[in-house]
């Protein structure tokens, strides 16, 4: 029984890339952590640049355990994500939410790191 979960689990899906991405995301939250110094730049957009390439390589893993390996995001399904997220985050939230802020920049972000996801996270195995 425990083969047959095993065998399942498509450990390819997390590709250097993704590990790097990952490292870069928990060495970032680690200096906000420690409370050190950083650019702007970094401090306000790598989190949004980095939010969906990890989040959709995560839920790609969970959906190739439990429909097989040759399941494949469409950009369809990518662009609903971004939508979603884009809503959610800069526009819901930021409305009911005093915690969160709107920024149409972080849109852009969400747009880019969907790219990222769908032209070098998302490959169709066979």
């Amino acid at each position: 029984m425990a083969y047959r979960v095993t065998g399942r689990l498509n450990w390819r899906t997390f590709t250097p890339l993704f590990w790097i991405l990952a490292a870069l995301y928990l060495a970032h939250r680690s200096l906000v952590l420690l409370e050190v110094s950083r650019p702007a730049w970094l401090r306000f957009y790598l989190d949004d640049l980095l939010c969906l390439p990890l989040l959709l390589t995560v839920t790609l893993f969970l959906m190739r355990f439990l429909y097989g390996p040759q399941v494949r995001f469409t950009k369809y399904h990518v662009g609903f994500v971004i939508l979603y997220v884009s809503l959610a985050f800069e526009l819901v939230f930021p409305t009911f939410l005093p915690r969160y802020t709107g920024d149409p920049v972080d849109v852009l972000l969400y747009a880019v790191g969907g790219w990222l996801f769908y032209r070098f996270l998302n490959p169709a195995y066979s």
